[in-house]
């Protein structure tokens, strides 16, 4: 075998194990020392150049002509019972949908919903709480066949975020907690991947695919001002949105539509002032809303989603059938 064709396996190899494993598989390629846990726990701005390369020279890119389709992952919806429980339903979402059980009666739902607020024993989550609960439910399936991978640009307490409502009032305690799990989540070598700044593109192209979604942490502040769609009980947690700062509000991301009613109804439910014509919307569960499905503009779930607050959390979720 010459070097071109040495080349050329290796890239389609690891074209091949990005497009399998959303999970740390990701980082074990990407690295050039996958076995140092050192360097597998952030990411510099030219590793996610690198990542950002793989997926748009190897990888199917999720741009087609196609203006009918829906690359959508179906997931069945729920909805949060309260105000703060917004990722437990998400990860309800996710494990029902890993499971095959789509058809839980009500009855089974409030009875792992009660078992996940005994194991979280708090109110004011933060995303490595969701990480624990996914782990741990997870490892109580035997026959689970699906990788995760939890991405953030800050893993870790922001000292800033004490002067923000949403995190005020619980901080103290929160920031003891949150600590703990970040350094039980690196003792067990969970999938974390630090990233600075994770292209849109690059989410957009993950969600894209068969059987890869997303919980994501957006700023419900933002969505809520700019999007015309009622949310009744999106506040989220126990705090007041009245100050119109930060509220955070998790949603599962399960594909993108190309389909133009799909895209109008994104299109007249934002309030941005822009002009600009999308050729896509991104498809969501809101576990705050009754809606079974909605549809959000590119623009407007970027703006949520990058909002100070959120850290850019991202819990990216593959199954493997």
């Amino acid at each position: 075998m010459n070097d071109l064709e040495s080349d050329q396996s290796t890239n389609n190899q690891t074209m091949k194990y990005f497009i399998d494993a959303v999970g740390q598989k990701i980082k074990h390629l990407i690295l050039s020392n996958a076995d140092d846990r050192s360097n597998i726990s952030s990411l510099t701005e030219s590793e996610v150049a690198i990542l950002e390369q793989i997926i748009d020279r190897l990888c199917i890119r999720c741009v087609n002509n196609n203006t009918t389709r829906r690359e959508v992952t179906p997931i069945r919806h729920i909805n949060q019972v309260d105000t703060w429980d917004c990722g437990l339903a998400c990860i309800q979402m996710v494990i029902n949908w890993l499971n095959n059980n789509c058809n839980a009666t009500q009855e089974e739902q409030e009875e792992q919903r009660r078992w996940m607020m005994d194991f979280v024993k708090a109110k004011s989550l933060w995303t490595i709480d969701l990480i624990t609960l996914l782990q741990n439910m997870l490892d109580l399936n035997s026959n689970n066949n699906s990788t995760y991978l939890f991405c953030s640009n800050r893993f870790g307490i922001d000292e800033s975020y004490n002067n923000l409502h949403y995190y005020k009032d619980a901080f103290s305690e929160d920031e003891i907690r949150v600590k703990r799990l970040f350094d039980k989540a690196e003792q067990q070598n969970l999938p974390l991947l630090q990233v600075s700044h994770m292209s849109f593109n690059v989410l957009i192209d993950l969600v894209s695919r068969e059987n890869v979604v997303a919980i994501v942490l957006l700023d419900n502040t933002i969505f809520n001002q700019q999007n015309n769609t009622s949310n009744a009980k999106t506040a989220s947690n126990i705090h007041d949105q009245s100050d119109l700062s930060y509220s955070g509000h998790y949603v599962v991301l399960c594909g993108v539509s190309r389909d133009k009613n799909d895209i109008n109804i994104a299109t007249m439910n934002s309030q941005t002032d822009d002009s600009e014509t999308y050729s896509y919307c991104l498809v969501i569960k809101n576990p705050g809303i009754w809606k079974e499905t909605q549809f959000v503009t590119p623009s407007l779930f970027e703006a949520s989603w990058r909002a100070k607050g959120t850290d850019e959390d991202i819990i990216l979720v593959a199954k493997h059938v």
